[in-house]
């Protein structure tokens, strides 16, 4: 098995918050307000080794998770912009997630950026060490706070929203509810433990990084 990073990568702050960043406190707990220093806490290998399949080298570089550094060159440009101080011109959105016995909130941050080799304008949304650039067209209502999600479950041909009360369900239902977003914020409270359940580790080993949102964009 990877071993762990010997960096915090718990998410949670008080009130049952959720930062969108690797983490709440610690090194790893920087963001384009405050980004790190050095390129160092870009190095998923050695601050995130849990998110790796066992047949890696952990001591190869994999910035943001990528095989070839160059692969995440956009990132790098983002965060060198955010070394600028230009990174509070560029926020759109940022939002906390939260849980409760009654809902979960996932956090999100949104970032203008202009990718230099697209020479087009759009938005960098983080949550978590995921990045995902999406441009403006694509997503006319981030600034609001709003993402638009596209169909991709399955062979249905339509999204298909469930709206409920919990008040409203059985007592048996309502503990399998409870149940539900209980396990939805363990996933959200730590950033290794949120890849690991949403995609095989495997996938990290391969050139399309270890992200929830595709690391190149």
């Amino acid at each position: 098995m990877a071993t762990l990073s010997r960096f915090s990568t718990s998410t949670i702050v008080a009130s049952n918050g959720l930062v969108p960043w690797l983490a709440a406190q610690g090194p790893l707990a920087y963001s384009p307000v405050e980004p790190p220093a050095r390129d160092y806490f870009f190095q998923y290998s050695w601050i995130l080794p849990g998110i790796f399949d066992p047949k890696v080298n952990l001591r190869e570089h994999r910035y943001f998770g990528k095989y070839r550094k160059n692969s995440a060159k956009f990132l790098f440009d983002f965060w060198g912009d955010a070394r600028k101080g230009c990174a509070a011109a560029l926020q759109q959105y940022c939002e906390l997630g939260h849980f409760s016995d009654s809902e979960v909130r996932a956090p999100l941050g949104a970032y203008h950026h202009v990718r230099k080799y697209y020479d087009t304008a759009g938005s960098l949304l983080i949550q978590h060490g995921s990045y995902q650039w999406i441009s403006r067209e694509d997503q006319p209502h981030i600034e609001q706070g709003e993402v638009l999600l596209y169909r991709g479950v399955g062979q249905g041909a339509v999204f298909r929203c469930l709206q409920f009360e919990p008040d409203d369900l059985t007592a048996a239902n309502r503990e399998i509810w409870r149940r539900y977003l209980h396990l939805q914020a363990e996933m959200l409270s730590d950033s290794v433990l949120s890849f690991n359940t949403i995609h095989d580790p495997r996938q990290a080993q391969r050139d399309r990084g270890p992200a929830p949102w595709n690391v190149a964009g």
